[in-house]
């Protein structure tokens, strides 16, 4: 709107200075116009006024009535609303015209700013009456090529349609407004209608529901919150698959202890009221004895686990020959009855290979998946091992169940035990877990290469040092 105004202004200014110079050229071409030295004043029938105080004299007779022979072309016809007075350079008066109502102060009884236009400068000023405000030009007059004047013409400001087109600005701003309105209404909703969603769905996890509503990742557009509502699922699933695995654990522990428990108990007490004496006495103390020793090495592997995953694994490494190793194991496994029957055989790349690792934690790994192995239904299981520059790795290969693939990415959670050994209420689920910390800490890793029906790969990596 402002610049409008401004826009008008000018183009209001340079009509009024286009004008002024038409006046100028022409009034320059009459010679009998420059000989009138007093002021000239206009009658209320006469276009050309007259000075109230001026007597009617032969020297201030009306320009037309002076000088009849001037041609009617040379003097520009003056529009409605216009006004203008031409100056000497001693600052007389010599001609003045109006064709407009003008309030007082809009008339130049005096020259403003005489020296800067006699200097050849045009000067704009603008002039504040009761009726509104007016544009005045002042540009110099010339007779022979030299300045012999000053012309000033004046017209009011006319605004025209500018009410008319602040209405229309005013009125194209509400609507675009409005409609801005509109659209960043329906796109917040778009976009906080799943945030709201999600803080409902988080209200029902601290309550805990961990299978929530949540909604479709898909139906979202907005990729970062897409992207927020899939993060959310993955942690839904985690809660849900670790709440499944701590109530796992709890039947696990409930089952693997209370089983040695109830069997210690029974015998004690056939023991204790003499049912069984002599050898079968002797027998069933030590059977409960070993039931005793199960227990302790469940509650000491709780025990290693919490103390390796809070990270007070001590390590005493030292070089270890793979092969010689291997051999112990394989033998320390097979005297176990159950897994006598497993054909295990190794493969070292060379006799002399040094592994830089604490000997009783690599010992514990190795037996770990042997016998994960073997629970698995293998009957043949190859141990190879190879290095490089940089790294040694173990490949444990088996032709068991395998492991299946919903359950493979869960099987280094603690306490995941898996449908098969759940049905069972076999273990605790710390074996893999126990396994990769124990990697961890020696500096390696372990992790599931492959599975199938057909068999497992597993492979351990050593920095080769």
């Amino acid at each position: 709107m402002y610049w409008i105004r401004m826009s008008t202004e000018e183009q209001q200014f340079q009509l009024l200075e286009a004008r002024s110079a038409m006046m100028s050229d022409s009034f320059s071409k009459i010679d009998e116009l420059l000989q009138i030295k007093s002021t000239i004043s206009t009658s209320p029938s006469n276009p050309l006024e007259k000075t109230p105080t001026a007597p009617e004299t032969p020297e201030n007779i009306p320009l037309q009535e002076s000088v009849p022979s001037i041609p009617s072309e040379l003097v520009p016809s003056i529009p409605d609303g216009y006004q203008f007075q031409i100056f000497n350079i001693s600052g007389e008066k010599i001609y003045f015209f109006s064709n407009a109502h003008v309030d007082t102060g809009t008339y130049i009884e005096s020259p403003p700013r005489q020296n800067e236009v006699l200097s050849g400068k045009k000067i704009r000023e603008q002039v504040e009456t009761q009726s509104g405000k007016w544009l005045r030009v002042g540009v110099p007059f010339y007779k022979n090529n030299l300045i012999s004047g000053t012309l000033y013409m004046t017209a009011q400001l006319n605004e025209g349609r500018l009410p008319q087109i602040y209405g229309l600005i005013v009125l194209a701003f509400g609507l675009i407004s409005l409609c801005g309105w509109a659209v960043v209404f329906v796109l917040s909703r778009s976009l906080t209608r799943p945030l709201i969603q999600l803080a409902s769905a988080a209200k029902q996890v601290f309550s805990g529901n961990y299978q929530p509503y949540l909604p479709d990742p898909g139906l979202v557009k907005e990729a970062e919150i897409s992207g927020l509502i899939q993060s959310f699922h993955e942690m839904t699933e985690r809660l849900n698959q670790l709440e499944r695995m701590r109530t796992d654990l709890l039947a696990g522990v409930s089952h693997e202890l209370r089983t040695p428990v109830t069997s210690i108990r029974g015998m004690l007490q056939a023991i204790q009221e003499g049912v069984v004496t002599g050898n079968k006495a002797n027998e069933f103390m030590n059977i409960g004895l070993n039931e005793a020793k199960r227990m302790q090495e469940m509650v000491n592997d709780l025990l290693n686990f919490s103390s390796m995953e809070s990270g007070e694994t001590h390590t005493e490494k030292s070089q270890v020959l793979l092969g010689p190793l291997l051999e112990e194991i394989i033998q320390q496994f097979h005297t176990i009855p159950e897994y006598k029957s497993v054909q295990v055989e190794f493969d070292v790349q060379h006799s002399d290979l040094v592994c830089m690792c604490d000997r009783s934690h690599l010992k514990q790994i190795f037996l770990n998946l042997l016998s994960n192995s073997a629970v698995a239904a293998a009957t043949h299981i190859k141990i190879n091992a190879r290095t490089n520059q940089s790294l040694i790795t173990i490949d444990f290969s088996d032709n068991g169940n395998g492991i299946a693939s919903a359950e493979a990415p869960f099987i280094f959670e603690r306490y995941y035990r898996g449908n098969s050994r759940r049905k069972k209420k076999q273990g605790l689920g710390l074996g893999l877990p126990i396994c990769r910390l124990l990697t961890q800490a020696n500096g390696g890793t372990i992790e599931l290469q492959q599975t199938a029906s057909t068999g497992t790969v597993f492979r351990i990596t050593f920095p080769n040092k």
